[in-house]
């Protein structure tokens, strides 16, 4: 069992003693080298000079000739060591840096770091906040599960680096291991110095890795001590980039592949004991191709890429079974992130030209754990972690240069499962298929990693040209040209990216802004997007086929209103006043109308009306009512954006409490979704907010002013959006 470092360990072990040693082993190689000089002059010499012959000198010359290599074999052992303890304070260093910093930052957001590494938030340590009248409030239980989940972040982070720490230091000792073993069987010694000693840590692992993956590889099972040793190995070689590198040239493509099946054979079917040791060293393995593939413009790359290439469209299994390269390989990737945006995209690329030469490539024949059927859909979520990768690869550009997101809505064959039964072969649609090119396009679109369940998207949200670009073509390219469904997988994800063009959204539907002369995307100081209405409201249809779609997009919609709301003062007359509450009310008016031909559709399966009407609700108010932080999915807001939304959301709320089944809750959405009530409470939410009271003449005729330019809207917009619907 291998000894595991503590916190305490890393942050108060001095590592001056490692550079004071290293200075002692090159003394020791200076000696040496001093010693072999004064043998070879005083001692080899008279065997070789001719003073000296007969048989005694024939049997004397061999031995002395071992033993002057035996002290350039111990300088060089020496100088070794001394180069790997150098190494190793560099190492150690650096990671106690970061685990200093990494302590730092935990501190500044309010944490407590004790010497052994427990991180507490402050909050939690202040008595005078668990005894607060307010502790048994829904707000201060928030704060505290806030407050933990801040912690484990924390804790998690620290332990990370202290684990990263505890690998380096078994590296450092396999390594000075490695250096005093005599590896010459010839050298006529039975444990001589070493001759052949490697003074680089990261050489020394890659070595080492390179060994055990062989073992694997070829089907042969790992005895304790290795399996033990692999998984730090595989972890440490991936933090450097030379090893990584060296590794994966060791190896190649083809077993690198091979590798990755065999774990994942042996985790999931054959040795299912040790499956975490196994998914541990999957983890290894990913975060190396991550490494050392890092930099685009290395040596090591094109030849990499070259080779994967022709991996990637082999056939790993038979003839009946296939198991293509590119299948194993980014199923790997899995289970690691970070990688880079060069190679994100040349992967991609490579896989459209790849599956483009032979048609069919990824159909599923059989279900193999853990193992993603269609590669390219996989790696597209992979990307979707790194949102610049995602854009770059579905940007179609200001020249309509690229074309991935045509080929992945309109041309690509999607790969499909196929069955073979007595009745004949059937095809069915892969459970997850598009579920990656979902999650690629909303990080694309909106600049962040998709949204994680519960989850606002802001509807104020800013883009760059290439992201707007991106949601503009996603959005023709999704239109049916009908009222209808988009694809399952895709509804989430693009409805969570265009909540995110509210603000465009808004204008296109109102009917009268002047978003409606162009078609595309502009930058005048702001960058804009615009569609044709008729193919935006097809799309929001197509997207609110599930509950929680619609929910996400009329979400973000009334928000946006809520803060067009807000800018309005009491004082506003005329056309100031009018112009925004007409085009508020045509959006609402479209979301009606949207909602009516979802629930009146005969040929939507999914949902009863009752049930499609209480899901939405549910997911509605459990975004409106939560408050929202800062971050992707928490973004700083104002007043303005909740205050009309929280007197609405907050009555409905209340009343969804009292009931507990969706065809009660059903009703209670109709009546909270009809335009006239949701209008009526964010109009007394700004009234609140503005000073103005509903008891007084005169603020009942500005509220009721106000609510009728919503209707007329709100009339209009129901009308335009059915008309352009059918």
């Amino acid at each position: 069992m291998l000894s595991v470092l503590t916190y305490h360990q890393v942050m108060t072990v001095d590592l001056g003693l490692l550079t004071k040693a290293a200075e002692k082993w090159d003394e020791a190689a200076k000696y040496f080298e001093t010693v072999q000089k004064t043998y070879d002059g005083q001692v080899k010499s008279v065997g070789l000079d001719g003073s000296w012959t007969g048989e005694a000198n024939l049997m004397a010359v061999p031995t002395m000739q071992q033993t002057s290599n035996q002290y350039t074999a111990a300088a060089k052992e020496a100088r070794a060591i001394a180069s790997l303890l150098r190494d190793a304070q560099e190492q150690f260093t650096d990671l106690r840096n970061k685990l200093k910093s990494t302590v730092a930052e935990a501190e500044k957001a309010g944490m407590k770091v004790s010497e052994q590494g427990n991180v507490v938030a402050s909050i939690r340590l202040d008595s005078g906040a668990r005894h607060d009248p307010d502790s048994n409030t829904e707000a201060y239980r928030k704060t505290m599960s806030e407050a933990a989940a801040a912690e484990k972040s924390w804790s998690e982070s620290i332990a990370a680096l202290v684990r990263a720490f505890d690998d380096a230091d078994h590296g450092v000792q396999l390594a000075l291991t490695a250096a005093v073993q005599d590896t010459d069987l010839f050298d006529g010694f039975g444990n001589g110095f070493n001759a052949k000693a490697e003074g680089d840590i990261e050489k020394v692992e890659a070595r080492e890795a390179t060994k055990l993956a062989e073992k694997v590889r070829s089907g042969k099972k790992l005895d304790a001590k290795e399996l033990a040793e692999s998984q730090w190995l595989f972890r440490d070689v991936a933090q450097d980039k030379d090893a990584s590198q060296t590794f994966l040239n060791n190896i190649g493509p083809d077993g690198t592949i091979e590798l990755a099946n065999r774990l994942n054979g042996w985790a999931y079917r054959d040795d299912k004991g040790h499956k975490s040791a196994y998914e541990t060293m999957q983890a290894g393995l990913a975060s190396t191709i991550s490494t050392a593939t890092a930099d685009p413009k290395s040596a090591f790359y094109e030849k990499w890429r070259d080779g994967l290439r022709e991996a990637g469209g082999k056939n790993f299994g038979s003839k009946t079974d296939p198991l293509y390269g590119y299948q194993s390989f980014v199923s790997l990737m899995g289970h690691g992130d970070r990688y880079g945006k060069k190679f994100l995209n040349d992967l991609g690329d490579d896989i459209i030209v790849t599956e483009k030469k032979h048609p069919g490539i990824w159909t599923q024949v059989r279900t193999r754990p853990d193992v993603e059927p269609d590669p390219l859909d996989h790696l597209l979520g992979i990307m979707s972690k790194n949102p610049d990768a995602a854009t770059s690869f579905l940007d179609p550009g200001e020249k309509e240069s690229n074309d991935h997101l045509k080929y992945l809505f309109k041309e690509r064959e999607w790969p499909k499962r196929m069955i073979a039964s007595a009745a004949g072969v059937h095809t069915y649609d892969i459970d997850t298929s598009k579920a990656g090119l979902g999650a690629a396009v909303e990080a694309a679109a909106t600049g962040h990693a998709p949204l994680p369940d519960g989850a606002r998207p802001d509807p104020e949200a800013k883009h760059t040209m290439a992201q707007a670009r991106v949601m503009h073509d996603t959005i023709q390219l999704v239109d049916p040209g009908s009222s209808s469904a988009a694809p399952e997988n895709l509804r989430r994800p693009l409805a969570n990216a265009l909540a995110e063009y509210s603000t465009d959204t808004h204008e296109i539907l109102s009917g009268v802004s002047s978003y409606q002369d162009h078609d595309g995307v502009k930058n005048d100081g702001k960058v804009t997007m615009s569609v044709k209405e008729d193919t935006l409201l097809r799309t929001m249809r197509a997207l609110s086929e599930d509950p929680e779609g619609y929910a996400t997009l009329f979400g973000a919609s009334s928000a946006h209103i809520s803060n067009e709301l807000d800018k309005l003062s009491p004082h506003d007359q005329g056309d100031d006043r009018n112009a925004p509450l007409n085009k508020s009310g045509a959006v609402l008016g479209s979301y009606t109308a949207i909602r009516e031909d979802v629930i009146n559709d005969a040929r939507s399966a999914s949902y009863s009306g009752a049930d499609w009407k209480s899901k939405m609700a549910y997911h509605l108010l459990g975004g409106l009512v939560t408050p929202v932080t800062v971050g992707a999915g928490g973004f700083p807001i104002g007043d303005g954006l909740q205050r009309g939304v929280d007197t609405w959301a907050w009555a409905w709320s209340n009343d969804m409490k009292a009931q507990a089944d969706s065809e009660a809750n059903a009703k209670i959405a109709d009546n909270y979704m009809d335009s006239q009530r949701q209008t009526r409470l964010m109009l007394k939410g700004w009234a609140n907010g503005h000073g103005i009271s509903e008891s007084d003449a005169h603020g009942r005729n500005v509220i009721e002013g106000m609510h009728s330019e919503f209707q007329g809207g709100s009339t209009r917009g129901v009308e335009a959006a059915k008309r352009l619907l059918k």
